[in-house]
């Protein structure tokens, strides 16, 4: 009988421990994360933002800050590292950008990276162009801006 007790109390306390994380526990991991990217530790950053991104995939802000710092992470990488992870880090911004389309900052983020990535790698001046319209549909002021970016790249 006391082993049946002392495995219902371990049971208990087992189950109790693997509870989601609260609203504090993901706004410190967050902050944490937002730490790292500012000492430059993107790929710890990103791990991070990743876990956030896990328990909530339909919060924008911790889809596009772990978009930026997956990205970051990715810049820091030699050449022929970036080639393994940018068709990642472009999937990581584009669903950033399917949860908010009207967002500038991810909006200009996108623009540049299919302007600088190779169409075979997921880019391309097609899928930038259609950015750029998405940019004139928010503000015509950020659409001129992002079209002078776009004409001189």
């Amino acid at each position: 009988m006391e082993k049946i007790k002392l495995l219902i109390i371990l049971s208990f306390s087992i189950v109790s421990q693997a509870q989601s994380p609260t609203i504090t526990d993901l706004k410190n991991m967050e902050k944490k994360g937002d730490s790292l990217n500012e000492l430059k530790k993107y790929e710890e950053a990103s791990k991070l933002y990743e876990k956030l991104v896990q328990v909530d995939p339909k919060s924008f802000n911790y889809n596009f800050k772990y978009a930026v710092s997956f990205g970051q992470h990715v810049e820091s990488l030699p050449r022929f590292q970036q080639v393994k992870l940018v068709r990642q880090m472009i999937k990581h911004f584009e669903a950033a950008f399917e949860l908010n389309r009207k967002d500038i900052a991810i909006n200009r983020a996108l623009l540049e990276i299919y302007l600088r990535v190779p169409r075979f790698f997921g880019g391309g001046n097609k899928k930038a162009k259609s950015v750029l319209e998405n940019i004139y549909s928010i503000s015509e002021t950020e659409g001129d801006k992002a079209r002078k970016f776009y004409d001189n790249f």
